[in-house]
């Protein structure tokens, strides 16, 4: 009789890591004003913008790759564990693409999400070493792709969510979720390749995993400091391209934008590849993300069996990350209606906690995930990753 998959809980946690990051996205000013009236990145503005929606992706192909796996292991063949995947994949954009409208205030993520799973099934079969080639060229090369079509195309863009009645002009819609939008995919595609490739290590050797925390944190550092160097020579250029003044520059240079404007207009400029900056989509900030992205992982595949059942409970909670993100997506309007941003974060936070104990007590799978699973006919949610 077939065993039952053991779960990864290092990266069901890091799963809910990326969602309390995105949770903190949508809830707090990314700059403030500090006691001496000077403008300052917030911690959320500094740590978690740009990175947790990174993290997000990372993991689906990390997830993604298990899961080919382990339908492969219940004696599926290619096909058929591409067309399990390919349903898995469409009903996550057409979700994304259902729900887009009930929040503009919020750059969805889910039919970019359903559309990287989609582009990321031909990557499963390829050879690893072949797979982590073609990561690293396309997380080098498609940032300086990108740069010149974002700047003569940035007018091409939706404005709004994807929705389903933009299919009546699939030019821009394509345009849109290829390069103008919030989530390039032509640059996002290669954050899910990095996934895709890591899932394919054995993430149950502690040497493997020590050794790709190690590499991770320092390509994240060296990516940030030579950022910083190769920038701040062109300071005074930036301020003047931009409008953005000079006091609200290093606010600005983190986050992406300021009270003053954002850092669009200097995507015309070469130096725009080494910008340190969230979701600016240059070279040096895409190949920080992505190795931020994978010491997350590889650290709380370290830390998570030895915290207990407060580990536990975290991972838990990572179990459901489209019942968590969608929920918090229809909550935050209402939320945000009568109050603060501490109180709205708490009671997100309180919530996550329930649907973890709910889940850890249950031994369900969230909501959400279950419909997804039975509009694409999946496996049981136990049986969805195998680290072996």
């Amino acid at each position: 009789m077939e065993t039952k998959a053991r779960r990864l809980p290092g990266l069901d946690a890091a799963r809910a890591l990326a969602i309390l990051g995105m949770f903190a996205a949508h809830i707090f000013d990314l700059f403030a004003r500090d006691a001496t009236g000077a403008l300052q990145p917030t911690l959320t503005g500094a740590v978690a913008n740009g990175r947790a929606s990174v993290l997000f992706m990372v993991l689906a192909g990390v997830s993604l790759a298990l899961f080919a796996r382990s339908l492969e292991r219940k004696g599926l063949n290619r096909r058929s564990a591409s067309m399990v995947l390919l349903r898995r994949a469409a009903v996550i954009a057409a979700l994304g693409m259902l729900i887009g409208p009930a929040n503009e205030s919020i750059a969805n993520i889910l039919v970019h999400y359903g559309l990287l799973f989609l582009v990321l099934i031909p990557a499963l079969w390829v050879p690893v070493k072949v797979l982590w080639a073609l990561a690293a060229i396309w997380l080098l090369a498609t940032p300086l792709i990108w740069r010149p079509l974002a700047a003569s195309d940035a007018a091409q863009s939706l404005g709004h969510n994807p929705t389903f009645t933009d299919l009546v002009h699939p030019g821009l819609l394509l345009e849109d979720l290829l390069v103008t939008g919030y989530y390039p995919l032509l640059i996002w595609i290669g954050y899910g390749l990095l996934g895709v490739a890591v899932g394919k290590l054995r993430l149950t050797n502690r040497g493997t995993v020590a050794w790709l925390a190690a590499g991770s944190v320092i390509v994240a550092a060296l990516c940030l400091l030579i950022g910083w160097l190769k920038i701040l020579p062109w300071t005074d250029g930036i301020s003047a391209v931009t409008g953005v003044p000079r006091s609200q520059l290093f606010t600005a240079l983190v986050t992406g934008r300021s009270p003053s404007g954002n850092l669009d207009p200097f995507l015309t400029q070469s130096a725009y590849i080494w910008l340190p900056t969230a979701h600016s989509g240059s070279l040096i900030f895409t190949i920080h993300a992505a190795a931020c992205a994978v010491a997350v992982l590889a650290i709380l595949l370290f830390l998570i069996p030895y915290l207990g059942y407060i580990g536990s409970l975290i991972a838990t909670a990572g179990r459901a990350p489209l019942t968590l993100y969608l929920g918090h997506l229809i909550l935050l309007p209402m939320l945000q209606l009568g109050l603060s941003q501490w109180a709205q974060w708490w009671v997100l936070c309180v919530l996550m906690l329930l649907t973890a104990l709910i889940l850890h007590h249950t031994r369900k799978a969230g909501p959400m995930e279950a419909g997804v699973r039975y509009l694409s006919e999946l496996p049981s949610a136990d049986q969805e990753e195998d680290p072996k």
